[in-house]
C-alpha cells in the first residue's frame, strides 16, 4: 500500500545540504549523510546485523500478543518494513529525520518524519517494543531518549537497541603492528566526537543508562564482527567479508567527513588518512574486528 507520512512542524525547518560530496541533514546535528551511499551502507549494514541474529530481525523474543511497534531512527525503513511482513497483526511505525524511506510498504507499517531527541508528542504506555537501531552520531543524551521510552512503553513492554561500535579490537598483536592509520583514525575520531558533546562509543554504557532510567530484566548482548574475511570459521568470514565492504564503500567516508572537518581537518587530509585506513583495512594479515 502507499504508506501514511506524517511530518511534524519541526522537522521542517531545516534543508538538506551538500557538502563533501554528500548530503545531510540541514540542521547539522546528525553527523552522518542521508544520501544515496548512506541509504546503501544502511541496507547493508542491516543485512550483517540479521547474519549476527542467524536470520532474526531482533535478538528479543517479540509475543504473539505484540500491537504496536516503535522504530527509532528508521533509516531506509527496511527493518520496519520486514518486520511489517513479519508481525502482521502489528502497527509498525518508523521514525526518522530524513524522509529516505520508500513509498510501497505493507498495510501495517508507516513512516513519521520527527526528532526523537524532542519530547515525545504521543499516547504513553501504548507501545509493546521499541527498537532502537545504529542511532550512534545521533544522540546526545541517550538516557533522556531511554526515559521517553520507558514513558510510551506499556507495562511488560520491551526495548532493544543495537548498535555497531566504532573500535577495533584484535585477534593478536597484529593490528598493533600494521595498523598505525586505524588507530590514528579512532583515537582522533573519538577526541573529536568527544570535544562536540557525542559518544560514538555509548555501547558499554547502554545498559546501566537503561537501568538508571528505571528498566529492569536488562540483558547485555555480543557478537563479534571481523574486519575482513580473515577468520577461519566460515560464517564469521562472510560476515567479515561483508563487514570489509561496509567500510570500504562508504562506512569510512560517512562517518568521517562531516566529523573530522568539523574537527579542524582540512578534507584532503581526511581523504589521505582514510587511503591508509582502508589500505590496513584490507590487509589479510591484519586480524581486526569490532562488535554488535
Amino acid at each position: 500500500s502507499l504508506y501514511s507520512l506524517t511530518t511534524s512542524l519541526g522537522s521542517l525547518e531545516f534543508e538538506d545540504i551538500r557538502q563533501h560530496g554528500h548530503r545531510y541533514h540541514g540542521s547539522e546535528r546528525v553527523l552522518l549523510p542521508n544520501d544515496e551511499s548512506e541509504q546503501d551502507r544502511l541496507d547493508l549494514q542491516h543485512h550483517i546485523l540479521k547474519m549476527c541474529l542467524d536470520g532474526e530481525l531482533t535478538m528479543t523474543d517479540i509475543p504473539a500478543s505484540t500491537q504496536r511497534i516503535f522504530d527509532v531512527g528508521t533509516g531506509t525503513g527496511i527493518w520496519a518494513i520486514e518486520m511489517g511482513d513479519k508481525y502482521e497483526s502489528a502497527q509498525i511505525t518508523g521514525v526518522d529525520l530524513s524522509p529516505i524511506q520508500p513509498t510501497w510498504v505493507p498495510p501495517n507499517v508507516m513512516f513519521e518524519i520527527d526528532d526523537v531527541t524532542k519530547p515525545w508528542l504521543r499516547t504513553r504506555g501504548s507501545m509493546d517494543f521499541i527498537h532502537i537501531r545504529n542511532m550512534v552520531g545521533s544522540i546526545r543524551d541517550w538516557k533522556a531518549l531511554f526515559a521517553e521510552a520507558l514513558e510510551h512503553l506499556k507495562p511488560g513492554g520491551r526495548i532493544e537497541v543495537t548498535d555497531i561500535r566504532t573500535r577495533f579490537d584484535c585477534a593478536d598483536d597484529s593490528f598493533e603492528k600494521r595498523g598505525k592509520a586505524c588507530k590514528e583514525w579512532a583515537d582522533t575520531f573519538h577526541e573529536i566526537a568527544m570535544g562536540m558533546g557525542m559518544d560514538f562509543d555509548p555501547t558499554p554504557k547502554v545498559k546501566g543508562w537503561l537501568e538508571e532510567v528505571g528498566f529492569e530484566n536488562v540483558l547485555l548482548e555480543s557478537r563479534v564482527i571481523p574486519v575482513g574475511p580473515w577468520p577461519k570459521n566460515r560464517k564469521l568470514k562472510t560476515l567479515g567479508a561483508y563487514y570489509l565492504s561496509h567500510m570500504l564503500d562508504g562506512g569510512m567516508e560517512n562517518y568521517s567527513m562531516m566529523l573530522f572537518t568539523k574537527g579542524g581537518w582540512e578534507a584532503t587530509s581526511v581523504h589521505a588518512l582514510l587511503g591508509k585506513v582502508k589500505a590496513e583495512l584490507k590487509d589479510p594479515g591484519m586480524h581486526t574486528f569490532t562488535r554488535a
